[in-house]
């Protein structure tokens, strides 16, 4: 990843840290959210720039580290090949207006790749399996989201997860979080519910897999 050109490790670092929002505030992701702006700045200003961005040994916080990007990532594929950048500037990000998003999506995707380090994050597929079953077997429905806030599905036989509108599988530490009637609590166990943070939101609980 030594090879990404400072300019665009800039881009997306400070992108990055203007998602953050899009996960839930605590002390670590503040810190993570001002450790990539400092790398933004020192990789803009060219006086070298740190690629590991706030090494942790927690698993959590590597899964979230990754899935930042990742979500970081799909707004930057999402861009045409020539894009006009100037409304980006509430990223902090100073373009020119036609900017051709080529390199910069090739860098994205390269980051992306760099922090999918499976072994480190926290083991979490077969119990989000397990949890689907459980929702299914008792006839209860259940809504599975990917970090791109796609809908997910599992597909039982073949035990994967999927995207039902392109019909892509989908990696399992893609997904963010699950949402079920508070009914159908009451058939998971509670010692899996303690595996996630959930949240009680009028009438249906939220499952966050972080």
């Amino acid at each position: 990843m030594n090879d990404i050109p400072p300019h665009l490790f800039s881009m997306i670092c400070r992108i990055a840290a203007n998602r953050t929002y899009y996960f839930e505030f605590d002390e670590w992701r503040i810190n993570l959210r001002n450790a990539l702006f400092e790398q933004s700045t020192m990789a803009e200003l060219n006086i070298g720039f740190d690629i590991e961005v706030l090494f942790t040994e927690d698993p959590k916080q590597n899964l979230c580290k990754y899935q930042l990007f990742k979500n970081t990532d799909s707004l930057i594929q999402s861009l045409k090949d020539i894009e006009n950048l100037s409304a980006w500037r509430f990223f902090g990000i100073e373009c020119i207006d036609e900017y051709e998003t080529q390199f910069l999506k090739i860098a994205s995707l390269e980051m992306v790749q760099y922090f999918e380090k499976t072994d480190l994050f926290p083991q979490y597929k077969s119990k989000i399996i397990e949890l689907v079953n459980i929702l299914l077997t008792h006839k209860y429905g259940y809504e599975l989201r990917s970090v791109d806030e796609k809908y997910i599905k599992l597909d039982q036989q073949k035990g994967i997860f999927y995207c039902p509108d392109d019909k892509s599988e989908v990696n399992w530490y893609d997904l963010t979080y699950m949402i079920i009637s508070s009914e159908a609590k009451q058939v998971i166990p509670e010692n899996m519910l303690k595996e996630f943070e959930c949240q009680e939101l009028n009438y249906q609980l939220n499952i966050n897999f972080l």
